[in-house]
Order: C-alpha cells, then structure tokens, then sequence
C-alpha cells in the first residue's frame, strides 16, 4: 500500500513516484522523534519523586477524600492535628455542621491540616460544594 496519492497526468506512462519519503516529510519524523524522548522524560531525563505519604502521629487523624466520600482512620484526640488528603480531581471543604469549628479547603491532589476541637464529642461535617458528602469527627 503506498502512502502516496497522485495523479498521473504529469507522469510519463508507466513511471513511478520514488519509493523514498520527501525530505521534508524525513525532517519532519527526525525531529519528532529526536523531541519525543524529551517530551516523556518531563525535558530532564529523571523520573518525577513521588509525592510522600501523608502520616498519622499518635493521637492525630488522617481524612482522605477519594470517589467523592470521606474515610477516617477514627476518634481524634481534642487539639490534635488533622490530615486531610484529597484523592480526587475536584476540590472539597471538610467544614462542621456547627458554624465556625472548622472549615478547611483542599484542592485536588491536595493534602492540608488542621486542629481538632479542644471539647470532647461527636462533631458533623459535609462539603461545600458536595452537600451530600458528609461524615462525623469523633473527639475525645
């Protein structure tokens, strides 16, 4: 099958087109192959580090935001500092029921903190833009 398309008008009875790509189109495939390398390696030849773990200290709660649902690893001590990881391609809040207890944002791929509530108890939270997200921080 030849790549080629013509018409014959201008070629003498029984000729062929050369068989050997145009030297534009050679240019063209040299350069595309000598950036392609280039392009896949992110232009530096290394591999990108993965991002590290989020970790949980004793004591302290780790939120992770994945297919629009929160998971917790469970009760929080009161004061302790609060992992939020988002797993999703979207941003969500994790915000208490109760106006002003806590109300952080984190963006997709994002991974923030905050402090827990320094009064033991059971504390509702939900996403803004996501109202049927919902779950409930457990203090004490």
């Amino acid at each position: 099958m030849s790549l080629w398309t013509h018409t014959s008008s201008t070629l003498p009875t029984g000729s062929r087109r050369p068989s050997r790509p145009s030297a534009r189109r050679a240019a063209t495939a040299i350069l595309a192959l000598g950036i392609l390398p280039a392009v896949l390696s992110g232009c530096s030849g290394e591999e990108e580090p993965e991002s590290p773990a989020a970790t949980v200290e004793d004591g302290a709660a780790l939120i992770t935001i994945t297919d629009f649902e929160y998971t917790l690893t469970g009760a929080v001590e009161p004061g302790a500092t609060i992992t939020v990881t988002n797993e999703d391609s979207v941003g969500h809040t994790v915000t208490s029921d109760e106006e002003g207890i806590f109300d952080v944002a984190v963006g997709p791929g994002e991974t923030v903190t905050f402090t827990a509530p320094d009064e033991p108890g059971d504390y509702p939270y939900h996403c803004i833009p996501h109202p049927a997200m919902v779950s409930v921080l457990t203090v004490g």
